[in-house]
């Protein structure tokens, strides 16, 4: 299963450094039937991400309408969306005081900690050899994962 935080979510979306290693991670995912989460608040980051690249000319008017519908159906469908509830706000505090994470980089990596925590207490036979990878491309927020004993997958390095 994935987690994927914003920087790599928007990779699916928008052709950049990455985009290929992503592409193959959903279809791998698929393949297998597997899931691909991410934090409610990716919702707002993302479409922050398209309306900033349309203010920047980066896309057109018509390319990021096209990405935020897409985007939008895939929220709707196909992504599995962490909530922000006690549960995971209860890791923010200590994320925070460990390592050098903004506001919703916490998020992210609280929202995977909870999930993988989530997944350990309610996993059945026919899960037992799915393990969460943590995707981003986020070189502080993945150092922060990996000594938290977390899978990471960074696309960047991939591509």
């Amino acid at each position: 299963m994935l987690y994927l935080d914003s920087s790599a979510l928007i990779k699916h979306y928008i052709k950049e450094r990455g985009t290929d290693a992503i592409e193959s991670k959903f279809r791998e995912e698929e393949k297998y039937q597997r899931t691909a989460f991410t934090s409610v608040i990716a919702y707002a980051e993302v479409q922050a991400a398209f309306a900033r690249r349309r203010r920047d000319r980066l896309l057109s008017f018509a390319e990021t309408s096209r990405v935020q519908d897409e985007f939008v159906s895939d929220w709707a469908v196909t992504l599995n969306q962490v909530e922000l509830g006690a549960g995971v706000l209860l890791f923010i505090r200590g994320l925070v005081e460990e390592f050098p994470l903004r506001g919703f980089d916490a998020i992210h990596l609280a929202s995977a900690l909870w999930l993988r925590d989530a997944l350990r207490i309610g996993r059945n036979l026919a899960q037992a050899s799915n393990t969460l990878e943590f995707v981003s491309s986020d070189r502080q927020l993945n150092k922060a994962a990996s000594q938290l004993g977390m899978e990471i997958f960074d696309p960047e390095k991939e591509s």
